[in-house]
């Protein structure tokens, strides 16, 4: 995991606010189990080749992984963001591998610092 990924001192204040282990580990399972909802989310909308629908969930996905400190998966939100409010879709694909690989990442380093709870079920999120 780069030292990118995960935004130390945000996380570390969602620690803070939140106070109790379970509820942040609770916390960070919603949003990995919704990132991976919302990135299948933008693929569908890159095959249909819906901008506006594109545009609008990588703003979604940008603005709850800011919120946790997940940078990195913010950096590829904010990009595809762009290029859907561009209505330029071209190299959306590889930028949405490199937004789960993110993710991937992301959820290793949370297992890491909050234990195993904090992975999804599988299929938890529609």
């Amino acid at each position: 995991m780069t030292k990118e990924s995960l935004a130390a001192d945000v996380f570390d204040r969602l620690q803070k606010a939140t106070g109790a282990p379970a509820e942040l580990a609770g916390l960070c399972r919603d949003y990995l189990a919704e990132a991976r909802s919302t990135l299948g989310q933008l693929r569908g909308a890159l095959a249909q080749e819906d901008a506006g629908w594109f545009r609008d969930r990588a703003h979604y996905l940008r603005g709850s992984s800011l919120v946790l400190g997940a940078t990195a998966v913010a950096r590829c939100c904010a990009d595809l963001e762009r290029m859907g409010r561009e209505s330029d879709l071209r190299d959306a694909s590889p930028l949405l591998d490199q937004a789960s690989a993110a993710l991937d990442e992301l959820q290793v380093e949370l297992t890491r610092r909050l234990g195993p709870s904090v992975v999804p079920v599988e299929g938890s999120a529609a």
